[in-house]
C-alpha cells in the first residue's frame, strides 16, 4: 500500500477520498485564499473531477495523489481546469505535512505547468517554486480603461496582464465590472502598485473568464509581479499584500527561472467525499 511505503500508517481511507479546506497564505488577520484540498486514492475521470469542484465551489479545488516519487497535482475552479495554482499548491503542501506528516525535506508535483517543488521554511512559512513569468510592456488600450488610470502595463506569459496603479489608495478604490474584464485578450488581470501596509508591494486580482470574479489571494501572480520588482529596485525579495476582501499576505524570492512564494497555511476543516 502507498501509505505503508510512505510510512504514514494511520490514514483511514475507509470512506473514500478524504479533503481538507486549508486557508493559504494568511497574515495576522488576513484570513487568506481558501482552497480544498482532495486526496485522491485513484485517478477520476476529469468531468468527475470538474463536478467535484463546482460542489465544492471555492476559488480552487486541488486533487493530489501519489506517483511514484512524485505528487500527481491538478487544480479546478467551479469552471474549468487550470494550468497553474499557487495557493492551492500552497494548501496542497499545508496538507502533506500537516495532515498526513508525510516525511520528506522536498516535495516534487507533476502539473500541467511541469514539475513543481516545495518545502518547509522558518517560522511555519511553507514555500512553492512557481514558474517565472516573462513580462514585455503593452500598450494600456489592451485594458480597454476597465481599471481607469494606469501607469504602466504588461503582458505577463500567454494569460495574464499586470497594470501598474498610482499607489495604494487608487488599488483599493477600483471599482471593476467583471463583465468588462471579458474584453480583455486575458484570463487573468493583475493590478499592482508600490507599497501598501506593511508591505513592499500591493495587488489585487481579477479572472472572471476563470469563474473568478476577484481573487482573495493568488500565488501565481507573483510570477509576474516579481520580475517587475525586480527590473524596479533591484531586489530579488519582496513582500506582497493582497488587498482583496479576505486579505493575504505572500513573500516572493525570484531566481533565473521560478519564483519561490511563501506563506502561512491552517486548516479550517476535513472530511471524506463521498462521491
Amino acid at each position: 500500500m502507498v501509505w505503508q511505503s510512505l510510512g504514514v500508517e494511520s490514514v483511514n481511507v475507509a470512506f473514500g477520498h478524504r479533503l481538507w479546506w486549508v486557508d493559504a497564505f494568511i497574515g495576522e488577520v488576513e484570513r487568506g485564499n481558501p482552497a480544498v484540498v482532495v486526496l485522491l486514492e485513484r485517478a477520476l475521470p476529469d468531468e468527475d473531477l470538474q463536478q467535484i469542484a463546482f460542489e465544492l465551489g471555492v476559488s480552487e479545488t486541488a486533487f493530489v495523489r501519489r506517483v511514484g516519487d512524485q505528487w500527481s497535482l491538478r487544480w479546478f475552479t467551479p469552471l474549468t481546469e487550470v494550468d497553474l495554482c499557487g495557493h492551492a499548491t500552497l494548501a496542497t503542501l499545508h496538507v502533506l505535512l500537516t495532515e498526513l506528516g508525510v516525511p520528506g525535506g522536498e516535495f516534487y508535483f507533476q502539473t500541467r505547468s511541469g514539475v513543481l517543488s516545495g518545502r518547509r521554511l522558518n517560522d511555519g512559512l511553507l514555500a512553492v517554486d512557481l514558474p517565472r513569468s516573462s513580462i514585455e510592456p503593452v500598450d494600456p488600450s489592451v485594458l480597454n480603461d476597465t481599471l481607469g488610470p494606469v501607469l504602466e502595463v504588461y503582458q505577463a506569459g500567454t494569460q495574464s496582464v499586470l497594470a501598474i496603479v498610482e499607489d495604494y489608495d487608487a488599488l483599493c478604490g477600483l471599482a471593476v465590472d467583471p463583465m468588462s474584464l471579458f474584453l480583455v485578450p486575458s484570463s487573468i488581470v493583475i493590478a499592482a502598485c508600490l507599497g501598501g501596509p506593511g508591505v513592499d508591494v500591493s495587488i489585487r486580482v481579477f479572472a472572471p473568464s476563470l469563474g473568478l470574479g476577484e481573487d482573495h489571494v493568488t500565488g501565481s501572480a507573483m510570477c509576474a509581479v516579481s520580475p517587475w520588482w525586480v527590473e524596479k529596485v533591484g531586489s530579488p525579495t519582496m513582500s506582497v499584500r493582497q488587498a482583496s476582501a479576505r486579505g493575504g499576505v505572500m513573500h516572493a524570492r525570484l531566481f533565473e527561472l521560478n519564483v519561490e512564494v511563501a506563506g502561512l497555511a491552517r486548516t479550517f476543516f476535513g472530511g471524506d467525499l463521498r462521491a
